[in-house]
């Protein structure tokens, strides 16, 4: 534990700090003091009042143990509203050792920013602070659009809702943008967020939005907090428009969000979202002038913004932590078959970021489905392909996702068993760039190598207690599995599951059996399909240490 001797012990031994006033101890425990840091010649020394938690050197509940804070300084970086400075040390178990490391980090930051100037290159949003609002944390989503904004830019903005949330016992009302129709562009132009059809579908609730003519910031990092600070910054054209946003709605709805845009440095236009409640307006009808030269205009009154929290789902955002290749991300790709293996593959491709998927399967999703699949039991009996689209769209906002219908099985077979000539199947698969078969369905396997079809195709099957996986790429698909299972000593059918009634017997497995030998093998998948590494045949094996990949 820190104690005020130690900490005027390190002070003391560390070079460009000195203590400029005792540190204390507070009723809550905290020590606090002030301390000096040498700047340059031409700077005075930097003083900072500095807070350290009792928990010190843990963070609690994510807050960092020790406080420096200039209120001087808020208009260099990292520097937040209360004067505080953000940073990320490395973190030590030691507290002395801690603190000297505090301290250096606090040195750096006065040489980089203070003395030297620096900027950091990439964009950062600016600082909210989010409180309730009438007892509830409101939240929109919203993705780029596919066609820009012009200057001055306002009108319509299109929403729709999601399931509420709750944080900090608090309910969370979340809302994803659909689209904006402006009033100022030739034929109310729709600007669509780049979002998937099923959430623009969705029932929308309509609110204003305006392209402000500057950013709503204090010292270009924290957001305005008072009406008075944001007026300037919209036309009176656009606050007319609200008014008559608010007379055309008053009791239909009992709030609407004012969408505030700005543009920001890299790109695009990012979004500030206040709500605004039809019983309590911040905006008034404003006489100006007298006479015949008198005119009434719209602008707001004193008083706090309560703001929404604004979120940027846009795809290098929503994807940003890691993804699949753009390349690879944006091809077609038909699942065949969504059981233990094809549910489990959809779901991983549509979180690497995947656009575009169909989906095909006879089944319907039983009770008995779900240990060993990403199927929920909540949906009951469902259509496979259904629910696990339903399962796919509330992952990501950014994956387009159909089926085909089950009778395709038939469709495929039929033509196939009455036509040597099999280009015009060939010629339905080719729409797609990727074709994974997951069936299991040995007659279809034969026939989908058949047809020739320009897609890739990919075949995915499994032994019993998922043993081995083996993995197939065209051409020559059939031949391939038959190989690799003719390789295997263990017996693949005994011990198999009988389900109740008169059905075939299926493979015994868990998820965890299944799940982790299919995200081995799609890493590869993904490598491979996007060049990172050869195509090659491959089947997993597992012993009691590892799993090991042989390629073939």
């Amino acid at each position: 534990m820190m104690t005020a001797d130690k900490i005027k012990e390190l002070i003391g031994s560390i070079h460009g700090v000195s203590l400029i006033e005792d540190f204390i101890i507070d009723e809550a425990g905290s020590l606090k003091g002030r301390i000096a840091v040498v700047t340059d010649q031409e700077h005075a020394d930097l003083e900072w009042y500095v807070e350290i938690s009792p928990t010190y050197p843990f963070k609690t509940m994510g807050m960092e143990p020790i406080h420096f804070q200039n209120k001087n300084l808020l208009d260099y970086p990292h520097i937040m509203q209360g004067g505080n400075l953000c940073m990320h040390p490395a973190e030590y178990d030691n507290a002395e050792s801690q603190f000297v490391n505090d301290l250096k980090q606090l040195k750096e930051w006065v040489e980089k920013y203070y003395v030297r100037g620096e900027k950091d290159a990439h964009y950062e949003h600016l600082v909210v602070n989010h409180h309730t609002i009438r007892g509830q944390y409101y939240t929109f989503c919203f993705a780029e659009t596919q066609e820009d904004f012009t200057e001055g830019d306002y009108g319509i903005v299109h929403y729709t809702t999601l399931p509420t949330g709750r944080k900090k016992d608090t309910p969370v009302i979340n809302y994803v943008v659909q689209k904006f129709v402006s009033c100022v562009q030739v034929k109310n132009a729709e600007m669509f967020c780049r979002i998937s059809k099923s959430y623009q579908e969705l029932r929308s609730f309509k609110g204003v939005y305006c392209l402000l003519n500057n950013i709503p910031s204090v010292y270009n990092k924290f957001i305005v907090e008072n009406y008075n600070s944001i007026r300037g910054l919209f036309s009176q054209s656009q606050k007319n428009y609200i008014h008559s946003f608010v007379v055309s709605h008053r009791g239909k709805c009992d709030f609407f969000p004012l969408f505030c845009g700005y543009r920001i440095p890299e790109g695009g236009v990012h979004w500030q979202a206040m709500i605004l409640f039809m019983d309590d307006l911040p905006i008034e009808p404003v006489r100006v002038g007298t006479g015949k030269n008198r005119l009434w205009l719209t602008d707001f009154r004193q008083g706090q913004i309560q703001w929404a929290e604004t979120v940027d789902i846009s795809y290098k955002y929503f994807f940003g932590r890691g993804a699949m290749p753009k390349e690879l991300a944006n091809k077609k790709m038909l699942i065949m078959g969504v059981g233990a293996i094809g549910s489990i593959l959809a779901e991983t491709l549509t979180r690497c970021g995947a656009k575009n998927l169909t989906l095909y399967d006879i089944d319907n999703k039983e009770p008995g489905n779900v240990c060993r699949s990403a199927y929920p039991f909540y949906t009951g009996i469902i259509e496979k392909t259904l629910d696990i689209t339903s399962l796919l769209t509330q992952i990501s906002p950014h994956v387009e996702c159909t089926s085909l219908k089950s009778i395709a099985d038939l469709v495929i077979k039929t033509y196939a068993a009455g036509h040597e000539d099999k280009s015009a199947l060939a010629e339905f698969f080719d729409e797609f760039d990727v074709i994974f078969d997951c069936t299991t369905d040995n007659q279809l396997m034969r026939v989908m190598d058949s047809i020739g079809t320009k897609a890739q195709l990919v075949n995915l099957s499994i032994t019993n207690h998922a043993q081995d996986l083996i993995c197939a790429f065209s051409p020559n698909v059939t031949e391939t599995v038959l190989l690799v299972y003719g390789l295997f000593k263990h017996d693949v059918e005994t011990d198999m599951y009988n389900p109740i009634g008169c059905w075939n017997p299926t493979f015994k497995a868990s998820y965890n059996d299944i799940e982790c030998k299919v995200q081995v093998a799609v890493k590869h998948i993904i490598k491979m399909l996007s060049k990172q590494e050869p195509l090659s045949d491959f089947y997993i094996t597992e012993d009691d240490l590892n799993l090991k990949i042989n390629k073939l």
